[in-house]
């Protein structure tokens, strides 16, 4: 050991250089206290050149705090000197020269001097930067837990081991006859904790879910679910970490099943409900239908009567009793139509149409009404380029004619109604009917497209049900299409819908043909042609009769149930069958199958003339082979042009 002359001279001599390598700061101290070699690491740690230290006490380096007890530790380690850390669980912190504290670590020792002294070698270093990643470390593994600890759901890691290092309270709370702490336990023995809480069918199915959780963690795939003993539902997802361990997230689906039963039951009970409603409907639309056939009926009779014309009088009270059943079908057509679009049960079959032939069909339609009202309709030049829409053509004509007929309702004596076609910046083809009427008031305008509301019309002249335009706008966006309006009280108003052009144009098609006016002439000297008429209702069968009496050489054979029907058919083979749906007995489309069984009655065209006029109805007579599928009230026109196609040929 260097002598004391040698440790308190100078720092270059040679027992002292190889402390300079040191990569801790190293103090000696001699019995005194007072430091007496310090080495280049120190300066690097504390501050100060060693010329500063070296004659200095220790204290020089230890934060004032500590100075008072410093003395007494002093005393201890020379009473039992031994090589040993300083403070072991401790922070401690030694005193740079500006200052600040330095957490530190000192390791202690006693060398002897040539002289027999007792001296101190302490060896210190600055562990800041350690603090500091010990710092950030527990900063964000306290973060971890508290992230951890948020997650509504059952949550827990599993090491490479499957021991749990780390779950949240919620997964704490599933292990309920757990004892001690859980961290560190493995994934077999919390199984089997966990399973004290699940409900199985039988102790072989308990089991076999053992069994398949423990195989299942060297290769956990996708998730499962298990009932509790107090009848929650729980889904279980293990998923496996870059590290080799696995991640358990455990959700409760109790409520979410709840409420998906609840809305099971909402479902079917609004199901059931629409039914019943369409059901009711339909059996409204028959109800009303019966009457309204006699009544419509009868006055196309009268009105149309050779043998003995109508007087102008007449013809005139003739004319208001079709416009009052005319109003009520459009009724009962709308409130059945608002129905099937909210059910969904309406059918749209989209194809090209050329805007300027359902154009010509509607107005043409409305002229009549037009005229009554003293309003002018009018359509703007069509572009000779304009593409063709993609949409349903009985039902964009539908739109259309909605939007012009209430032009004209709520029109003015002497206004106008213009109709004009664009092409709309993003490629649309749109349709406006612009009028010179009364206009909607701006507070009424936000309820227009709701059903039952005639923005303010609710109580006036005007007939009207307020279900149109819903109708119209419901069954646009079915088929892609788009409505709107502009409105001002006192000025009038502007409807537009548009619709997707069709993109490439395959030849315009044909042109939809015109109304059979009814022509009579065609079925007058028909002599021996029997017509059966199959019908419970003596009014119907009335309008029949003096439908056919118009003609002469025509029978009219009639039957009041299905069966009766059937068998005057195979007994007398008329040559054409007019047949109800709704009767006593079997049905009218039970009676259409017995005829086509029967070889004498096969080949015999049968009408359907009925009250059943929902699409549904009219779809199912379709697909059962009648000729015409003709609904009550009927057209008198569309029934003499059948009896025209089928007695004639």
């Amino acid at each position: 050991m260097p002598s004391d002359d040698e440790a308190g001279g100078s720092f270059d001599s040679g027992p002292w250089q190889v402390l300079d390598a040191a990569p801790d700061a190293i103090v000696v101290v001699g019995s005194d206290g007072l430091m007496e070699f310090a080495n280049a690491q120190t300066e690097a740690v504390f501050g100060y050149p060693r010329a500063e230290l070296v004659g200095k006490p220790l204290e020089k380096l230890i934060p004032d705090r500590f100075r008072p007890t410093h003395a007494a530790h002093v005393s201890r380690f020379r009473a039992n000197p031994r090589t040993r850390s300083m403070g072991s669980g401790l922070d401690l912190f030694g005193r740079h020269r500006d200052g600040t504290d330095i957490p530190v670590e000192v390791s202690l020792s006693s060398i002897r001097s040539a002289s027999g002294t007792t001296l101190i070698c302490a060896a210190i270093r600055d562990v800041t930067e350690r603090r500091r990643i010990e710092s950030a470390a527990k900063l964000n593994a306290s973060r971890l837990a508290s992230a951890v600890e948020t997650i509504e759901d059952a949550f827990a890691l599993f090491d490479s081991s499957d021991r749990l290092v780390l779950c949240n309270s919620v997964y704490r709370g599933l292990l309920g006859d757990a004892t001690g702490p859980v961290v560190g336990q493995s994934y077999e023995e919390l199984v089997d904790v966990w399973m004290n809480d699940l409900a199985f069918e039988s102790a072989e199915d308990r089991a076999r879910f053992r069994e398949e959780r423990l195989a299942g963690r060297s290769d956990p795939k996708g998730a499962f679910e298990v009932r509790t003993r107090d009848g929650r539902t729980l889904r279980v997802m293990d998923r496996r970490t870059v590290e080799g361990g696995i991640v358990k997230t455990i959700w409760d689906l109790t409520e979410d099943k709840r409420a998906a039963a609840d809305l099971r039951e909402a479902r079917t009970a609004a199901e059931t409900a629409s039914a019943a409603k369409s059901e009711f409907l339909s059996s409204m639309s028959h109800e009303l239908r019966t009457p309204l056939n006699a009544i419509l009926g009868f006055a196309q009779l009268l009105e149309r009567d050779r043998k003995e014309p109508l007087s102008n009088r007449h013809k005139e009270r003739t004319e208001q009793i079709l416009r009052g059943g005319e109003h009520l079908l459009h009724l009962i057509d709308d409130i059945l139509d608002l129905s099937r679009v909210e059910a969904g049960n309406i059918s749209i079959s989209k194809e090209p149409v050329s805007v300027a032939d359902v154009l010509g069909v509607a107005l043409r339609t409305l002229e009549p009404m037009a005229a009554r009202a003293s309003v002018s309709v009018k359509v703007a030049p069509v572009a000779a380029d304009l593409p063709m829409v993609t949409c349903d053509r009985t039902r964009f004509a539908q739109i259309v004619m909605n939007f012009v007929s209430n032009a004209i309702k709520y029109n003015r004596p002497g206004g106008s109604v213009t109709v004009s076609v664009s092409r709309e910046a993003d490629g649309r083809v749109r349709v406006t009917v612009t009028d010179t009427g009364i206009g909607i008031p701006e507070n009424k305008q936000d309820k227009l497209f709701q059903p039952f509301q005639r923005a303010g019309q609710e109580t006036g002249p005007i007939e009207g049900t307020g279900i149109g335009l819903v109708i119209s706008k419901r069954l646009a966006e079915l088929m892609d299409g788009r409505v709107g309006f502009r409105s001002v009280a006192g000025e009038g108003s502007e409807f537009w819908l548009d619709f997707p052009a069709q993109l490439r144009q395959t030849g315009r098609p044909a042109a939809p043909s015109k109304p059979n006016p009814g022509s009579v002439t065609a079925l007058d000297g028909q002599s021996g042609r029997l017509v059966l008429y199959v019908e419970d209702n003596p009014a119907n069968v009335s309008f029949i009769r003096d439908v056919l009496s118009d003609f002469d050489g025509i029978e009219l054979a009639t039957a009041p149930t299905a069966e009766m029907g059937i068998a005057l058919a195979r007994a007398r083979r008329p040559d054409l069958v007019i047949m109800d749906i709704n009767l006593p007995g079997i049905s009218g489309l039970e009676a259409l199958v017995a005829l086509r069984g029967f070889p004498e009655t096969a080949a015999i065209p049968v009408i359907a003339l009925t009250a059943a006029a929902s699409e549904r109805d009219k779809q199912r007579g379709r697909e059962a082979g009648f000729f015409r599928y003709l609904t009550k009230p009927v057209k008198v026109d569309e029934l003499v042009d059948a009896l025209e196609t089928l007695l004639t040929r």
